[in-house]
């Protein structure tokens, strides 16, 4: 079973509609559809935006559904230079952006008695990244950085790149559910499209560009999982 995770509905609409044999069922505040893509089953939910909500919808997911990968899909604001709004990243690792316990000796963005970053199942992102090809996408590999905050300030990617200077993109919700399949012992990848450049310009461009962010993450998740063997 592949538990895929969404923030929002832009994200989570096309890879509904293409499942088949749907159940949908309510784990708290949560919607969780399970059924097929292709021949494979899946069970989809829409955790909402930020890390906590993404973290229960993650575990939820993982102890009601006995998922053995869990895929997250969805939009990301550029930061890395010649990274551009519809572009793709699958995540090779992540970490946050905001967390510091620097004082007790950890890495800038550790969370104590965790790993510094959270690394994303190897034989999936091959797979995913193949995927990609199939659909006509060419993503790149990278480095992902998540917060509670939506970033839209030149000044906040200036600071995101001086902490984490490989760091590719921003998002919300990629490195709390990193965390809870790590603490849950689920392998998992992390697909991001380019909604916005983090910028003074964000809010805009993450409005006009949402839904062909989520399509574009969505159309190679679909073609994975048609593919995906244990």
């Amino acid at each position: 079973m592949i538990g895929i995770i969404g923030a929002m509905e832009e994200e989570t609409r096309v890879l509904l509609g293409v499942m088949s044999d749907k159940k949908t069922e309510k784990i708290h505040h949560l919607e969780y559809t399970s059924g097929k893509i292709g021949e494979t089953d899946v069970v989809i939910t829409q955790s909402g935006i930020g890390k906590v909500n993404s973290a229960l919808a993650t575990a939820f997911l993982i102890d009601r559904y006995q998922a053995d990968l869990v895929i997250n899909t969805g939009s990301a604001g550029a930061i890395k230079s010649g990274l551009a709004v519809g572009d793709v990243v699958v995540a090779e690792q992540l970490a946050y952006h905001d967390v510091d316990a620097m004082a007790f000796g950890y890495e800038k963005g550790q969370v104590p008695q965790m790993p510094a970053r959270y690394m994303s199942d190897v034989k999936s992102v091959e797979a995913i990244m193949a995927a990609a090809q199939v659909v006509g996408l060419n993503p790149s590999r990278g480095f992902i950085v998540s917060s509670d905050s939506f970033i839209a300030s030149k000044e906040e990617i200036n600071r995101i790149k001086a902490e984490f200077p490989e760091a590719a993109a921003t998002e919300m919700e990629g490195a709390s559910i990193a965390q809870t399949c790590f603490n849950m012992s689920v392998p998992f990848v992390v697909v991001r499209a380019m909604s916005d450049s983090a910028d003074e310009e964000a809010s805009m461009s993450f409005d006009d560009f949402i839904i062909e962010a989520g399509k574009k993450s969505a159309e190679m998740v679909i073609e994975y999982v048609k593919r995906y063997s244990h």
